[in-house]
């Protein structure tokens, strides 16, 4: 199976499992991911979609063996990208919180899934490439969407144009991770901190979530009243009660 799944205590693990291609982009892979989020957007059970990768990297990019194979790479890759950009965009409008756990090579593809993750956390041995000119090709994946919103647009075509890796530190220095882990521990962190939003109060964080995504294309006055209406609807929730009650009785709120 290109991706393994598996599903606990309100955390769904999205594993990439090509480790013998650096887990590549091919159609499989990306079928398979538009499956895994048709399937999670569906359950209220899970909170946090944690996106990994096994074996040595989270991901190199496309699987270029497969446009090198290929008699027709223009189809192949419209067949990988569509499943791709419908996974993607359904990971962006989801109420749960998606992290990226990332480590090794993070690369084109790889990069562009990292950036549209709501946090990634990265190890240190962990580098950045777009790597996408390299190979006459441009971003996918939501790179150029994702990019010049984080770091701006000079950075932006800097690192798109001359393919300059980057490490985990200037990731973060950058903005484009949360937080670099040793790399032995990204695991452990990766599930203490979705263990954590995952026990948080998942209609306050799925409103948190949607306001932020959507504020670079809200006028400020648009932005307000959405925050109006998605403050009221959390005034009225059971665990807005909660969190009010637990203050004042200075306990650990325990949400529903």
């Amino acid at each position: 199976m290109s991706i393994e799944l598996s599903i606990a205590e309100g955390v769904a693990w999205v594993e990439f499992n090509r480790p013998q291609a650096l887990n590549a982009i091919n159609v499989e892979l990306a079928s398979r991911l538009l499956e895994i989020c048709q399937e999670l957007k569906a359950r209220a059970d899970v909170r946090v979609i944690v996106l990994a990768g096994a074996g040595r990297a989270f991901m190199a990019g496309g699987d270029l063996a497969a446009f090198r194979d290929s008699p027709e790479p223009a189809e192949l890759a419209s067949a990988i990208i569509q499943p791709l950009n419908q996974a993607l965009a359904m990971l962006a409008q989801m109420p749960q919180i998606v992290l990226g756990s990332v480590h090794g090579a993070v690369s084109g593809a790889g990069m562009s899934l990292a950036l549209g993750c709501d946090m990634s956390l990265a190890a240190e041995d962990t580098r950045f490439c777009l790597a996408y000119s390299a190979i006459a090709a441009s971003l996918d994946g939501g790179g150029s969407w994702y990019l010049p919103r984080q770091v701006g647009l000079q950075r932006s075509m800097r690192l798109a144009l001359l393919n300059e890796p980057l490490t985990a530190e200037q990731a973060l220095n950058l903005g484009l991770v949360a937080e670099i882990v040793p790399a032995e521990q990204l695991r452990q962190r990766t599930e203490s901190l979705a263990r954590q939003l995952a026990g948080g109060p998942a209609g306050a964080n799925a409103a948190i979530k949607r306001l932020l995504r959507q504020s670079g294309e809200r006028t400020l006055e648009e932005q307000l009243e959405n925050e109006r209406l998605a403050f009221v609807e959390c005034a009225a929730s059971e665990d807005f009660h909660e969190g009010i009650t637990a203050f004042f009785a200075r306990r650990k709120p325990v949400y529903n």
